[in-house]
């Protein structure tokens, strides 16, 4: 201690001082005494003489006894006279000088000898554990004074290990014996802790809880888990602590309402605590009556684990994201990987997508919007979306309720030009398209082809086709809303029907037939079938396979194409005759219901064998199976098995396309994106860059393979 703090100690007291106390005495908080020539104020001190240790083998080391000689000539300010458990009577002349020039300095000289702050440890343990347990009277006034002075010691000392873990444990202990034991639960929770055992303090108040049948409420869950020596957080639950305890407690309160209650054990917390005085001769064990240990129970902590690893998991491609951008945050990218009760839909590059959806969408159930506009929300400056961008985009929008078509999801292209069509999708996202959607879509393809055969489609073909979407094939509510959305697209597009004989071939020729048998009552919707349409027909007709010479008898007889008018004869003014056309008669529309409708009607009749005559039609063919992969490889950075042989299969590429990557990731029984964000973040973890870089193709960091470890 320097000549300053020496000098200072012997300055006057703050408080009347009073002459030394009888024999092995408490000197209460706030109180002052004379010692050495020192005035030492603040109390919180044994002084005195005779007091036995608790053992009751020893004297109390913490007791000061005036009686003693104190060197100040030569005070040991390095604490070289201390021994590992020091004890006031123990130590020499010089130690006891130094001693009370800290205590009369204000037990704040940050150099001082540790073994001089653990000497008044000593003393606080004491009185907390000891002296205030049979006699309680004073034990709410003493206690919180205690508790706040070993934290302030914590403050100005806890960069020692020991004491800070004599100390830290000391600290927990009295936060549970200041506090009523009616309020332990008040108040938020303590922090989650993984670096020591659970606090105290939540212990108590996960007892208070259940011991009165309250319900947890999910802060206490989450400090409760986050705390449990048994549970491991997962790389999601750490490096997305916010996100991580943000759909814990929405999904807690979800599960549980105001909160889980828990059925109190038998076991009452004990207070376990080692006291670093050797006064004690060993541990001080003091419990809580009525206060069950909450953390032992096994149910409930299974329980709230099996919730924390479901967040965790759907919190995996997003953490993945962050560790290769940790500012993207508020990007389309991010936002679309958030469980949809996470996404911010109103800040960042994420916002200003869902703005312009719904400022585009409006009122409206759906809006035919320009491909370019939905590409600028995510193109580079220097090029296109890529797919992986648009896919994301179209989650986003769906977690705000819109969506799109074509949609990428189910396998649309990516929408960078020509007209794009937004809905109102309440039901959110579609995860994936049914065979008999997929059917739908074809029909509708095959069906736009003809209606827009003669340049428009009429308000009664839309109708027709609205009507067969509304009795369609089993399809679920959203599916019948995309649907629609997916007409309105065709119709604002040119239809091609090239790229549609793949999905034909296979069928055999009455299945063909039915289809045929549709699209000729969709051309007829409007009562007449015009020469375009009858062109188109016949085209259709010789994609499907079937004669084209069938198209004419099969058009129903009022819808027919008129044939044309027999010349007749006029009289010129120079006599002579004169053949000319006779004008068309008026045409009248047709009947509500003029349609063949029992022709449709009956391949619609039970929609459920519709449904499945369609699938097998149109559905996609069936993937060739995929094989077995190879025998498990050696592993790469820490990855299993299966993300390891992928790894290794790339090792002599310096790039590969998304399809021979996709293939590869068939090989090893493993999704595409899934496997690519794996492996680069082993590699980020190990290199602190990606191992597979771009979308298409997909570059090989081949460098990285010899510094990415097994």
């Amino acid at each position: 201690m320097s000549g300053r703090h020496a000098s200072a100690a012997q300055a006057a007291p703050a408080a009347p001082v009073r002459p030394p106390a009888p024999a092995g005495s408490w000197l209460p908080p706030g109180e002052g005494i004379n010692l050495a020539g020192l005035n030492v104020v603040g109390g919180l001190l044994y002084v005195g003489s005779g007091l036995p240790s608790v053992s009751g083998t020893t004297v109390e080391p913490a007791l000061i006894d005036p009686r003693l000689p104190v060197d100040m000539r030569r005070p040991d300010w390095s604490g070289q006279g201390l021994d590992h458990w020091p004890s006031y009577a123990a130590i020499s002349p010089r130690s006891r000088a130094a001693y009370l020039a800290w205590l009369a300095d204000g037990r704040r000289y940050p150099q001082a000898p540790i073994g001089y702050v653990f000497l008044y440890l000593y003393g606080l343990e004491r009185r907390a554990l000891h002296d205030l347990t049979p006699d309680r009277s004073t034990a709410p006034h003493e206690l919180p004074i205690i508790h706040a002075e070993v934290r302030r010691l914590l403050t100005v000392y806890g960069d020692q290990a020991a004491f800070r873990r004599y100390a830290g444990q000391f600290e927990q202990v009295l936060g549970v014996l200041a506090t009523d034991g009616a309020r332990f639960d008040a108040g938020a929770p303590p922090a989650p802790t993984r670096d020591s055992s659970p606090s105290l303090r939540l212990r108590a108040g996960l007892g208070a809880f259940a011991a009165q049948r309250r319900p947890i409420p999910a802060e206490w869950a989450l400090s409760w888990i986050g705390s449990h020596p048994g549970y491991r957080p997962r790389t999601a639950a750490t490096r997305c602590a916010r996100e991580f305890g943000a759909l814990f407690r929405l999904r807690y309160a979800a599960r549980h309402g105001q909160g889980l209650v828990v059925q109190p054990g038998h076991q009452e917390i004990a207070l376990g605590y080692r006291p670093a005085s050797a006064g004690f001769r060993g541990g001080a064990t003091l419990t809580l009556a009525g206060i069950p240990d909450v953390l032992t129970l096994a149910a409930p902590t299974r329980e709230l684990m099996t919730l924390a690893d479901e967040c965790t998991s759907e919190l995996e491609a997003y953490s993945r994201f962050i560790g290769r951008v940790p500012d993207g945050h508020a990007t389309v990218q991010a936002q679309a990987l958030l469980p949809a009760e996470l996404a911010d839909l109103t800040t960042g590059d994420a916002g200003r997508a869902v703005a312009w959806a719904r400022d585009r969408l409006g009122h409206h159930e759906t809006a035919v919007v320009a491909g370019e506009e939905f590409a600028a929300l995510i193109s580079a400056p220097d090029a296109g979306p890529a797919r992986k961008d648009a896919i994301a985009l179209a989650r986003l929008l769906g977690t705000a309720g819109i969506g799109i078509e074509p949609d990428p999801r189910l396998g649309g292209p990516v929408p960078s030009s020509g007209p794009l069509v937004l809905f109102a999708a309440p039901g959110g996202p579609t995860a994936a398209a049914s065979d008999a959607y997929q059917a739908a879509t074809l029909l509708l393809h095959l069906a736009a082809a003809v209606s827009a055969a003669d340049g428009e489609t009429s308000a009664a073909e839309q109708r027709h086709l609205s009507d067969h979407l509304e009795r369609a094939l089993h399809l679920t509510s959203e599916e019948r809303r995309r649907l629609h959305a997916h007409l309105r697209w065709l119709i604002a597009t040119p239809v091609k029907l090239s790229g549609l004989t793949r999905r034909i071939a296979g069928s055999d020729e009455n299945q063909r037939v039915h289809v045929a048998e549709f699209l000729i009552g969709v051309a007829a919707a409007d009562g007449h079938i015009s020469p375009d349409e009858v062109r188109t027909l016949t085209k259709i007709y010789r994609l499907l396979g079937l004669d084209p010479g069938l198209v004419h008898p099969a058009l129903p007889l009022a819808a027919a194409p008129a044939p044309a008018p027999a010349p007749i004869a006029v009289q010129t003014q120079q006599g002579r005759g004169q053949a000319v056309s006779r004008p068309p008669a008026p045409r009248s529309e047709p009947p509500a219901g003029r349609l063949d409708q029992a022709m449709v009607a009956a391949k619609l009749a039970e929609t459920a064998r519709v449904a499945v005559l369609l699938g097998s039609i149109f559905a996609e063919e069936e993937p060739a199976p995929v094989p077995a992969p190879p025998p498990a490889a050696d592993p790469v950075a820490g990855l299993d098995d299966r993300h390891s042989g992928l790894v290794r299969a790339l090792a002599t590429a310096e790039q590969v396309s998304r399809g021979q990557f996709e293939h590869l990731a068939a090989r090893w029984s493993l999704l595409p994106d899934g496997a690519l964000d794996r492996i680069n973040e082993a590699a980020y973890e190990m290199a602190g860059e990606p191992l597979l870089e771009g979308d298409d193709p997909i570059r090989v960091n081949r460098h990285l393979l010899g510094e990415v470890p097994a």
